[in-house]
């Protein structure tokens, strides 16, 4: 299986989907991230505390060491495309640029943010783009150095903690990721500079996923979870039915 991950901010594919990334690496399946932007204003808050100001560039680099360290924990291949955070905007070359992605990567599954996205202008525009660029890398008359890429089912993960039931996210997939917390930890923690909130935040938001996937499937051993939203129908030979 091959998976892209569209990610607005260098850390938004570790805090909601790292353990779901690092289970299918492990398991053989490549994984590649494609990082947007650096969240050099928006998600950088640590660079920045008691009155520190340091450069842009400054920023960018520490956030591209610590999600390139995330990255390679999970066991997942990273590009970053450095678009500005906050300032880039949905527009048809955009979208064009990412369908080059997934043609050129052919991937099997698509994760990234749920839109729509009230609370980041960032989450809301990358799963916009994507969302479109997904539905167009399947066109046979687009001009590409690529042949079509066959359209590849869209999960969103999780929307922006803790306001997700204001935002819409809807979850009807879940992901136990107790065999690999302790990867997923270790790459959250590869942001406290930026972020040191994350491993904080999403040990509590895994338990809470976990919490719920108990009680859907009567399993006591899910001590940790992601959630996802698929976005298209489920199409297989027999009903989808709960492992266990």
């Amino acid at each position: 299986m091959r998976i892209l991950v569209f990610s607005a901010h260098c850390a938004d594919f570790c805090s909601r989907a790292g353990g779901t990334i690092a289970k299918h690496a492990r398991n053989g399946d490549e994984v590649r991230v494609v990082a947007l932007t650096f969240g050099e204003r928006s998600e950088s808050g640590g660079l920045y505390a008691d009155g520190a100001r340091p450069t842009l560039a400054d920023v960018k680099a520490v956030r591209r060491e610590e999600a390139e360290r995330a990255a390679a924990i999970l066991g997942a291949g990273i590009t970053f495309l450095g678009w500005e955070d906050l300032r880039f905007d949905y527009s048809q070359e955009r979208v064009i640029y990412l369908a080059e992605e997934i043609r050129a990567f052919r991937p099997d599954v698509i994760l990234t943010h749920h839109g729509p996205d009230p609370c980041s202008v960032d989450h809301d525009t990358c799963s916009r783009l994507v969302m479109r660029a997904s539905q167009i890398a399947g066109a046979a008359g687009l001009e590409s150095a690529h042949s079509p890429a066959r359209g590849a089912p869209v999960f969103f993960f999780e929307a922006t903690i803790p306001l997700t039931e204001l935002e819409g996210f809807d979850p009807d997939f879940y992901v136990n990721i107790t065999d690999v917390w302790e990867s997923k930890l270790a790459a959250l923690r590869a942001f406290e500079r930026g972020q040191g909130f994350l491993a904080s935040w999403y040990t509590d938001q895994a338990k809470l996923r976990a919490f719920q996937a108990r009680r859907l499937t009567g399993r006591s051993d899910i001590l940790y979870a992601e959630a996802f939203e698929r976005t298209s129908p489920w199409v297989g030979e027999r009903l989808p039915l709960n492992e266990g």
